[in-house]
């Protein structure tokens, strides 16, 4: 029972810091705010906590769980056709946008406030984005070997490009006021781009 009350008390910590991280900032935010946001003594908060870094940390760890519990529901060697992958990207797509909108904070903390904040997150967040790009890399590795992608694809790289790509459409869409219709636009510019380009075809 202390064990289930210990995850409970952390978790709404954890739940406060990301509500008050992405109110404020990260630099003028203040552990006492923290405290204050949940009726919490600072003896309390730094018994769960060693430092306002220290559970900033914390909270960039669950965006980032987030996103891998999403891209471990889908199989890289899923699809065996051009449409069955264009049908599984949308579907990534929309798992990624929905576990934003569930808390849109997660997207500013992850995109605007994590990047600089020190050299031990930024390591963190360059690990995530090569492991995301390796996931990503992997579905376009099996369109290649399955025949419906280009033979000379550059998977390694095109695969950061895609990401960079939609996580750029999550940070946009979670700062829209009306996100459904944004949403809407960003996979079809997206699933457009990746799958017709730019260019008008003969």
């Amino acid at each position: 029972m202390a064990r289930v009350k210990t995850e409970e008390k952390r978790r709404a910590i954890l739940e406060a810091a990301a509500a008050v991280f992405a109110k404020r900032g990260y630099h003028a935010t203040t552990v006492g705010q923290i405290a204050k946001h949940l009726d919490m003594g600072l003896g309390t908060f730094y018994r769960y906590f060693q430092s306002k870094l220290d559970v900033f940390h914390a909270v960039i760890e669950e965006v980032m769980g987030e996103v891998t519990l999403v891209l471990a529901s889908e199989s890289p060697t899923a699809s065996t056709s051009l449409s069955e992958y264009r049908t599984q990207v949308e579907r990534i797509a929309r798992a990624l946008f929905a576990a934003f909108q569930k808390n849109r904070s997660l997207a500013r903390l992850l995109f605007v406030e994590a990047p600089g904040i020190s050299v031990e997150l930024n390591e963190k967040l360059q690990a995530a984005v090569t492991f995301f790009g390796s996931s990503t890399q992997a579905y376009l590795d099996n369109g290649v070997a399955r025949g419906f992608l280009r033979p000379a694809l550059d998977t390694e790289l095109t695969a950061l490009a895609i990401n960079s790509m939609i996580f750029e459409g999550v940070r946009h869409v979670a700062a829209a006021g009306e996100a459904t219709e944004v949403l809407e636009r960003w996979i079809a510019a997206s699933t457009g781009l990746m799958f017709e380009g730019i260019s008008i075809r003969p």
